[in-house]
Order: structure tokens, then C-alpha cells, then sequence
């Protein structure tokens, strides 16, 4: 496959195209930017934390359809792309290694939410027990959006052969206790990847534990390896810490106005905020010819 005139937009959803905090759907001109993106020729892939449900719900409430859309789906877990398009790479966390991790997660005072995989039904399970107000909030927005949530009294028996995540949104020192405890503990088996949550006003952070080869640098190479013609360059766009490895992939790195400072110090700039289209703005500009610039 020889290089190629094209650029490969890698763009970030929550808190990039979407603010979360107070928005379901896509405004659009990020949608009609993406699109601009596309028909300039170039290749635009949707790198997200989000599973296929919350994807196409998402995508549905947007009155959007992009069917053949490239998607990096739970920060890597689950790649789709190719063509004809298919499932590039599945990352799975075996029954075992979800009941090490929700006995950990319950150890720490924290409530395990386990992703299933999609021939399961994508289903998001969580066990019947108090919950902090930012992850009960993030539990009931996702029911009206998405649906598919189960409750499970008993958390360490899940009828599952396999999952793609658990994962919890607490304070943060709380996360930072778990992170550690199961890095600690499953070291070389799953990766726990920490991202500021969108909602609370920055004070609780996201602990999500994958399997080891779960992030979207990695999810962006066999991305890359299934396209017909190579791009020329890869631009990722992004606003939380599961984006820096998307951004050491990427020939030219962006942060959103509203990512954290630890974020923005990696990238090659920073944008405006989602609130002001920061992304959208990018996007046009490469549509236009006018990004990245040259040198």
C-alpha cells in the first residue's frame, strides 16, 4: 500500500464533537464538518469510550447515519473498519479476569459497571447498590439515551463468557486507589485507562480497566493497516488522557480549549473549546486544504 494525498482525521467524541454535560445530540456543524472531511477525499474514523449502542444511539438522536464510518470503539476494545467494512479487532476480558476486577472495584468502594460485547447484546450491567451522584447521573442519562442496562444483585457471578470493560466513576482519590490496586495486582493482563469525567465540574475521574492491548494509538495502526491506501498524514483530535495515545500515533496532535492542561501539554496546539467548535473549526480547515499547515 504506497502513501497517499490523504489525511486520516481521528476525531474524539465525548467533550470533542459532544458536550456531554448538557448535550445528546451532535450539533450540526461538527456533523456537517465531518462530512466536509469526507467529501474532500479524505478519511475521517470516529475514535470513542463509548460501545456500539451508546455509538449509534448517539448518532441516531443526531438524525446522522455515516454507515461506513471507520469507529474505534471502548478506547480500543472493539475496532470496525476495512473494506467491506468488519470487526478488525476485538479485545476481550475473559470471565476471570471481570470477576478479579469486580471484586477489586468492590474492595475499593467503588460500583463496577461490566460492558458487554455485542453478540451479547451490548449489554451495561451494574450491581444494585448505592451509587455516587455523578455515575448515578451518568446511569440515568445513559438509560434514557441508550437503554440496555441490566441490574445485577450479585456482581461476581455475571452470566458472561467474556466483556470488553469494567469500569466506575468516583472522586478522585478514590480512582487513583483502584488504578493502582489493579495495576498492581493484574499487571501484563488488562490496562486501566483514567480520563476526567464530564460530569461534576472536572472532581471525578473514570477508572476503566481493558484488556492489555486496549488504547487508541494501537486501535489506530490496525485501523491504518486495513485501508486500501495509506494516508499521508494522521490527525487526531481530542480532549481527555485516553487521547494521548491516539496523539503519539497521530503525524499532528490537537487539543480541545476545554481538555485538561496535562492534555493540551501534549498536543502540537490546542483549539477552541466543543462549546465554541474547536473541532468543527479544524475539520474545515482541512476540507478547505488550509490544515495542518506546512513544516
Amino acid at each position: 500500500m504506497a502513501m497517499g494525498n490523504k489525511i486520516l482525521v481521528a476525531v474524539d467524541v465525548d467533550g470533542t464533537l459532544l458536550n456531554t454535560e448538557f448535550d445528546d445530540v451532535l450539533p450540526r456543524r461538527e456533523i456537517q464538518a465531518m462530512e466536509s472531511v469526507r467529501k474532500a477525499g479524505h478519511l475521517l474514523a470516529i475514535c470513542t469510550g463509548r460501545n456500539t449502542r451508546s455509538l449509534n444511539s448517539l448518532f441516531e438522536l443526531s438524525n446522522w447515519q455515516p454507515v461506513d464510518l471507520p469507529r474505534i470503539l471502548l478506547n480500543g476494545a472493539l475496532i470496525w473498519g476495512g473494506n467491506p467494512q468488519r470487526v478488525l479487532a476485538q479485545h476481550l476480558l475473559s470471565a476471570d479476569e471481570v470477576r478479579r476486577l469486580v471484586a477489586l472495584f468492590q474492595e475499593h468502594g467503588a460500583v463496577p459497571m461490566v460492558y458487554g460485547t455485542d453478540e451479547d447484546g451490548g449489554l451495561l450491567y451494574h450491581q444494585e447498590s448505592p451509587t455516587n451522584p455523578i455515575q448515578s447521573r451518568y446511569l440515568k442519562m445513559r438509560s434514557n439515551t441508550v437503554g440496555a442496562i441490566k441490574i445485577e444483585q450479585d456482581m461476581s457471578s455475571l452470566p458472561l463468557e467474556y466483556a470488553l470493560e469494567v469500569g466506575t466513576i468516583d472522586e478522585e482519590a478514590r480512582i487513583a486507589a483502584l488504578t493502582k490496586a489493579i495495576e498492581n495486582q493484574l499487571a501484563g493482563v488488562v490496562r486501566v485507562i483514567n480520563t476526567r469525567s464530564l460530569l461534576g465540574g472536572g472532581a471525578y475521574f473514570w477508572a476503566e480497566a481493558f484488556h492489555r492491548e486496549c488504547n487508541k494509538g494501537s486501535a489506530l495502526r490496525t485501523l491504518t493497516a486495513a485501508l486500501d491506501e495509506k494516508p499521508g498524514k494522521i490527525i487526531a483530535i481530542g480532549d481527555n488522557f485516553n487521547d494521548l495515545d491516539m496523539f503519539e500515533e497521530a503525524d499532528f496532535s490537537v487539543a480541545m480549549g476545554n481538555s485538561p492542561d496535562q492534555v493540551k501539554d501534549r498536543a502540537d496546539m490546542v483549539t477552541d473549546s466543543v462549546n465554541e467548535g474547536g473541532a468543527a473549526r479544524i475539520m474545515e480547515l482541512i476540507a478547505r486544504g488550509e490544515f495542518p499547515p506546512i513544516g
